[in-house]
């Protein structure tokens, strides 16, 4: 499950994901974040959820669907937390991904919430 709010006053769209993450829950969450009104900032919050389920090549088909889709954020960050070894191993990968592949924002991968919010929000 995934429960998003947006924080108008830093545009910012949290993501707050819990239970058990497959690539279909994720690309479903990025597309009605994507077709909405995308803020510039998101964070994606996975210290409640499982990814015992996403396989490496779910990560790669989550990766190419924002990169098909994620120009509308050019300029903008993401932050994910998460604060297992597995999730942020797969985080990593994606980021390095999204690193050597030209994409549209910057991700940073993070194992505690408030550095994540920190980084999103500074003047960098």
């Amino acid at each position: 499950m995934i429960e998003t709010t947006v924080d108008n006053n830093h545009n910012l769209t949290i993501h707050k994901c819990s239970g058990n993450l497959t690539t279909k829950v994720m690309t479903d969450a990025i597309s009605s974040f994507y077709n909405g009104a995308p803020t510039q900032y998101a964070l994606w919050d996975l210290s409640n959820a499982s990814l015992n389920d996403m396989p490496a090549e779910g990560i790669r088909k989550i990766f190419e669907f924002v990169k098909q889709t994620g120009s509308v954020r050019k300029g903008g960050k993401t932050a994910v937390v998460t604060p297992t070894d597995l999730g942020y191993g797969l985080a990593r990968m994606f980021q390095i991904m999204s690193d050597t592949d030209g994409f549209p924002f910057v991700i940073e991968i993070f194992r505690h919430y408030d550095e994540a919010r920190r980084w999103l929000l500074s003047e960098e």
